[in-house]
């Protein structure tokens, strides 16, 4: 089997997610509700005032990774790091506080395993954000045959900027997901995400997620509230656009929590399966549909 559209959904997801929940970043369900109705269309606007299709650091972040990757043939920090760092100079709008103290420290001339670590410390402690997840997923499309290098990269990409252990591990339990969804379908998926973490918060967030009602969603920026939402949304629904919708509308930190979930709906349905009416619109797709379809080409080799 080929599983570029795979591949490409997941990537196209990701960045689909991030663009439809941007605009309702930091509302509640009911706010949302009263605004908008229910929101199932990229209508732009929200606290950055974004044109529709318009992404944020979500996407801006998955894309220096992706094109990292791309040019050196396998996941390097250090690499990534700079490519981080080049973005964050550019000043762009909504960057996290986590990302930006660490990119901060990078340029102060930090190394890039040490620049998460210092932000950790200078946040008191406070790095579990999920600044990690919701840009991770090349490395699953990179290494989803290769479970060791998927950890490690994973680990790798959110000590960057996320040095808190449990930020760490939800990379991986994401990029778990993905690869399990891309080459397995969505059978099995929260035991064979569970049986690769070694985290046990995030082991135990994971193992949670069937027996979740929709009251115990939180869609805060909480790495392991990100992680249930996003993975929440993605089970209870069975299709690539309710699995976004429902996401969104969940408010919160509703722009990650659909790129999350966009990037494992992507990787379970396919490009195919994404509404052309919103990838019509979508902002710099056709460089995420190529990067993805390199990185496909890597994997393959």
């Amino acid at each position: 089997m080929d599983y570029l559209d795979r591949f490409q959904g997941c990537l196209v997801g990701l960045a689909m997610g991030n663009a439809l929940g941007a605009p309702v970043e930091g509302m509640g369900a009911s706010e949302i509700e009263q605004q908008h109705g229910r929101v199932t269309e990229l209508i732009g606007g929200g606290w950055l005032g974004l044109e529709p299709g318009a992404w944020t650091d979500d996407t801006a972040m998955m894309l220096c990774i992706a094109r990292s990757i791309v040019e050196k043939e396998r996941f390097d920090p250090q690499d990534t790091a700079e490519k981080f760092f080049q973005w964050y100079d550019t000043n762009p709008p909504g960057i996290g506080q986590t990302t930006w103290l660490a990119m901060e420290a990078f340029g102060d001339g930090a190394t890039w395993n040490d620049a998460g670590r210092i932000a950790h410390a200078r946040l008191g402690g406070l790095s579990a954000g999920n600044g990690s997840i919701m840009r991770c997923a090349p490395i699953a499309l990179l290494d989803g045959r290769d479970t060791e290098r998927l950890t490690r990269d994973s680990i790798d990409s959110s000590l960057i900027t996320h040095f808190d252990p449990r930020a760490c591990w939800a990379a991986v339990a994401l990029n778990l997901a993905i690869s399990h969804l891309v080459y397995h379908g969505n059978e099995g998926l929260v035991e064979a995400i569970s049986g690769g973490i070694d985290q046990p918060d995030v082991r135990k967030a994971v193992a949670a997620v069937p027996q979740m009602k929709p009251e115990d969603v939180v869609p805060s920026a909480f790495v392991l509230d990100t992680l249930q939402a996003a993975l929440w949304s993605f089970l209870n629904t069975t299709s690539f656009e309710d699995a976004l919708v429902t996401a969104v509308n969940l408010g919160g930190d509703a722009d990650t929590v659909a790129a999350v979930c966009g990037s494992m709906a992507g990787a379970h349905y396919g490009l195919e399966a994404v509404p052309s009416r919103w990838v019509e619109r979508l902002a710099g797709r056709s460089e995420i549909v190529e990067l993805a379809a390199k990185i496909h080409k890597l994997a393959q080799a």
